[in-house]
């Protein structure tokens, strides 16, 4: 039996294109204000500004889009578990639609300000604030860890010689 949970952060039926242009305000933000106090800088000590406006404006534009773009592929927003496995998916994973990939759960430490979950190479955490189902998600994960050792240790037959 597969149990689902969904971040905050969760697109649910927004447009991806709502979620992406949302997603890149703050990037732009951040990537353009250097260059505008630096072409503020440059008029008002009475030089050129064009090498801004040439050179500063798309690298600002490129580098928040890459921001973003990371961002949205790095950003937890759907949980799947299962007897032994768990399935993350990304925002942007969500946003196109992408089925799950399953992945051997590791290991589950869960504790009351976070959950952590090794599933296949990576580690990741869990908080009260970004998952509005947290209590269910601790209790499932740690459900899911031990069921398969349980059950494996119980049905594995010992090596015979032939």
């Amino acid at each position: 039996m597969a149990c689902t949970f969904q971040s905050v952060d969760h697109p649910g039926d927004t447009p991806a294109s709502a979620v992406y242009s949302r997603a890149l305000a703050r990037p732009i933000g951040a990537c353009l204000v250097p260059v505008m106090l630096g072409a503020a800088a440059a008029a008002l000590q009475g030089q050129p500004v064009w090498g801004y406006l040439i050179w500063g404006l798309p690298s600002a534009l490129v580098g928040a889009t890459l921001w973003t773009q990371f961002r949205l592929m790095r950003t937890p927003v759907e949980l799947h578990l299962r007897s032994g496995q768990a399935a993350i998916q990304s925002l942007h994973e969500v946003m196109h639609g992408q089925s799950p990939t399953w992945h051997a759960l590791h290991h589950v430490r869960a504790g009351r300000w976070d959950v952590e979950l090794s599933v296949g190479w990576r580690t990741y955490s869990f908080r009260p604030a970004e998952w509005p189902q947290y209590d269910q998600l601790r209790d499932a994960a740690q459900k899911a860890f031990r069921s398969p050792q349980g059950a494996a240790q119980q049905s594995t037959p010992s090596p015979s010689r032939s």
